[in-house]
């Protein structure tokens, strides 16, 4: 009887330590196992970071790339933009220029016109004036100058001929009616006398041409 209770006893103790024995192996296979789960989750949670990182910054440079182009787009529509105002402004510009040379030619030939018919003017004074030094500096090659008659022979025209001086009162009523540019380059002027005492009138077609780039009068006659 008490070796059966020994032998139980035995074998209670055996299944106990077993129990015991088979507690102390599994719960470090179980802590392993815990770890293991923990590494993989905490690498499979930097993955998912890392892999959020990739895709944010790849997001970040197209983005960037999208806005470049954008702005290169934007320069040169304002580059196209720019020079389609630079070249109104130039159109313009050259229009403005080509006007304002068009009116310094017009204001050109009406100072050249005017010059002339003063210069006219001052031929006739000298003559009322006996003024002959002024007079023979101004005829052309082919006139002669007479000072005991007061006339001028004009032999470089169609019809040679000689012109009497105009009279102090002549002078008086002189006037300019009108100027004519001819293809050879020469001027015609007319200056008319009128003398409103005795209702009488008559014209004096000068001709003025250039000489050694000086204007010359080649030509005085007289319409009655």
């Amino acid at each position: 009887m008490m070796k059966k209770q020994w032998i139980v006893l035995i074998v209670a103790l055996v299944l106990v330590l077993a129990a015991c024995g088979n507690t102390t192996k599994e719960e470090p296979k179980d802590a392993a196992e815990k770890n293991n789960q923990t590494e993989e989750k905490e690498n499979k949670q930097n993955e998912e970071v890392a892999d959020d990182e990739e895709e944010s910054q790849e997001t970040t440079i197209e983005k960037k790339e999208s806005e470049g182009t954008d702005a290169t787009d934007s320069n040169d529509e304002n580059e196209g933009d720019n020079g389609s105002l630079d070249a109104e402004e130039n159109g313009e510009k050259d229009d403005s220029n080509a006007s304002e040379n068009e009116e310094d030619d017009d204001a050109g030939e009406e100072s050249t016109d005017d010059d002339i018919v003063e210069f006219g003017f001052s031929i006739f004074e000298a003559q009322a004036n006996k003024d002959y030094d002024y007079l023979a500096s101004v005829l052309s090659k082919g006139s002669t100058l007479n000072k005991d008659k007061n006339t001028i022979q004009f032999d470089d025209v169609t019809y040679p001929h000689e012109y009497e001086f105009i009279s102090e009162k002549d002078f008086k009523n002189l006037d300019e009616r009108y100027i004519h540019d001819e293809d050879d380059g020469s001027v015609i002027v007319g200056y008319a006398v009128v003398d409103y005492e005795t209702e009488s009138s008559y014209i004096i077609d000068a001709v003025f041409i250039k000489e050694d780039g000086k204007w010359k009068v080649n030509d005085m006659d007289i319409n009655k």
